[in-house]
């Protein structure tokens, strides 16, 4: 007979706190996040469901982001279990966005370059969108702001923001910009700030970045050349290679190295391999 009190009681005392909280748009959105997660109460989809649609009533932008999430068919609307409506999501997303949240911001303007989460394809909307993310020092909408940019033929405008990522230390805007030096669409990095950015992405773990800076060790292009260096980095390298049980260049280039390297070179290049494969694996961890 307890529990059933205990119960009735928990029952009341939840509703009394939501009666408080009605006008409390901030904590009906962390209420929401506790019946999301089921931190400290049982889950409940449903419940969360309503307290995020309160919040965002009040005009609480990230009530009104999740709000979004929960509506999009390519979002959370399978989690909740109710059918999605990518045009209600992205009002949500939209309204959120008015307000500055960063993650609503990212899908309206998404949404507006691909026509996707309920938005018309608006490529100048678009553009708004993530010129307005660019405070926030956020690579991607650089990037995307670049990829727009070349694909209008506005050649140095692009180049400009795939750089600028580059610079921020994102290894995706390093790569499409070297990516696009190969096919003679943009101009090439300037030869030491292009070490640079290959070196602090490869510090990072970027495949790549590894991959480029490696080779150049080998070849001595712009740097001198560094057989251990370049043996250690190819290394890595081939470890994914590895997982993808293909032969590709860092394997290549691992046996064409060893053979020009002697017993105490190749010694140091096992000695440098296991330091950088230890610094990567903290990295990850």
């Amino acid at each position: 007979m307890s529990k059933y009190i205990i119960l009735a009681f928990h029952l009341v005392l939840q509703g009394a706190i939501l009666v408080k909280m009605s006008e409390d748009r901030e904590s009906l959105f962390k209420l929401g996040q506790q019946y999301f997660s089921g931190d400290g109460i049982p889950r409940d989809l449903e419940a969360a469901l309503d307290c995020f649609k309160r919040s965002a009533e009040l005009g609480f932008a990230p009530a009104q982001f999740q709000l979004g999430l929960a509506h999009d068919p390519t979002g959370l609307a399978r989690t909740y279990g109710i059918s999605g409506d990518s045009t209600v999501a992205f009002q949500w997303y939209l309204k959120a966005a008015e307000q500055g949240n960063r993650g609503s911001m990212k899908m309206v303007a998404m949404g507006f370059q691909m026509g996707i989460h309920g938005a018309p394809q608006d490529r100048g909307k678009a553009v708004e969108w993530y010129a307005k993310l660019v405070q926030f020092d956020d690579t991607y909408a650089m990037m995307q702001l670049g990829l727009i940019a070349i694909d209008g033929k506005q050649i140095e405008t692009g180049a400009e923001w795939l750089e600028a990522a580059a610079e921020l230390g994102d290894p995706l805007a390093l790569s499409l910009y070297r990516s696009y030096v190969k096919v003679g669409v943009l101009p090439a990095l300037d030869p030491q700030k292009e070490l640079a950015l290959l070196e602090s992405a490869a510090e990072k773990g970027d495949v790549e970045a590894m991959l480029a800076l490696g080779l150049k060790c080998e070849k001595g292009e712009g740097v001198p050349v560094d057989l251990p260096k370049a043996y250690a980095l190819l290394t890595l390298v081939s470890i994914c290679e590895d997982a993808k049980a293909r032969p590709d260049k860092a394997s290549e280039g691992i046996a064409r190295i060893k053979k020009k390297m002697g017993v105490n070179e190749l010694k140091i290049a096992d000695e440098l391999f296991e330091a950088m494969h230890r610094k990567l694996s903290q990295l990850l961890d």
